[in-house]
């Protein structure tokens, strides 16, 4: 090709097409570019359908941003309503409106796994270990256990009854009604029209119930450092040697009728947890744990 053919012919630096000419990007659509678009390094100037594609850039990025605003804004929403759900669930039950109760805690369960975006069925205690969030796992629990009543009401509901049997052995070890909740399983497996269900609970409960029964009564729950301190103190320290594991044993004969006892006499609890922090931060564990 001569030069005089090749003078009007322009090199777009953004897709390299040979083009007769260049379109500014302003600062303007630069930016929208790189906040809704994610787009971060364009040239000042490109062709016109290099253009074109990053307008329509700039408008899917506008529409993404909008659909995700009122999405956050709606679990939000859904959030905050969820406590409303529960408290209509127990004014349902107290009238033995056995049917609303329910719809109204499979919607409380259905919007919680909405907010953490997991599928139905699969709401999980490892999503409430945060501190803030361990009191939802008490109100998680109350409404697995009511479920679990309300669809013992009648035979058809019977595997219903033992998917809530299952997640209520999931939530329940990391609450602080988890003694309360084991008395009523045993006296619900005498009168309860499918004890079975109660029983698989109870069989599962017992087999993964945390093994510290003392701190978990003192401090209501699994999740306090004093709590963790002092079972990573067992499993990394006690259990390496034969006497640590005879320790360990003589404490799981003798705690549970001690965490009971911490259970029916509350005010026990603050000295126990004095004491139990004690032992956590002294220089004896402190030094087995961090050699």
């Amino acid at each position: 090709m001569s030069e005089a053919a090749t003078e009007g012919i322009i090199t777009c630096p953004y897709c390299g097409d040979n083009v007769p000419g260049l379109t500014a990007i302003d600062p303007g659509m630069r930016l929208r570019l790189q906040n809704e678009a994610q787009v971060e390094s364009v040239p000042e100037n490109v062709c016109e359908g290099c253009f074109s594609q990053l307008s329509r850039l700039v408008s899917k990025g506008a529409v993404l941003r909008a659909e995700a605003q009122a999405k956050e804004q709606n679990r939000l929403m859904l959030w905050r309503n969820r406590v409303q759900l529960v408290k209509q669930a127990k004014q349902y039950l107290a009238h033995k409106n056995f049917s609303d109760a329910a719809v109204s805690y499979e919607k409380y369960l259905r919007v919680l796994e909405i907010v953490y975006e997991v599928k139905s069925g699969e709401l999980s205690p490892d999503m409430f270990k945060n501190q803030a969030r361990a009191q939802e796992m008490t109100v998680i629990t109350s409404v697995y256990w009511d479920l679990m009543r309300i669809y013992d009401t009648h035979p058809r509901y019977a595997d219903r009854q033992t998917k809530a049997a299952e997640k209520l052995a999931a939530f329940v070890r990391f609450t602080p009604i988890f003694p309360q909740i084991l008395r009523k399983a045993e006296s619900q497996t005498r009168t309860a029209k499918n004890p079975e269900a109660f029983k698989r609970f109870l069989k599962i409960s017992n087999s993964s119930r945390p093994r510290c029964f003392i701190a978990t009564a003192a401090y209501d729950g699994y999740f306090s450092e004093t709590v963790l301190t002092l079972c990573e103190f067992r499993d990394q320290y006690l259990k390496s040697s034969q006497s640590g594991r005879k320790f360990v044993r003589a404490y799981y004969k003798v705690s549970p009728r001690i965490a009971l006892l911490l259970d029916l006499l509350p005010f026990l609890k603050p000295t126990t947890r004095k004491l139990l922090t004690r032992v956590a931060r002294s220089k004896f564990v402190r030094n087995r744990l961090n050699p």
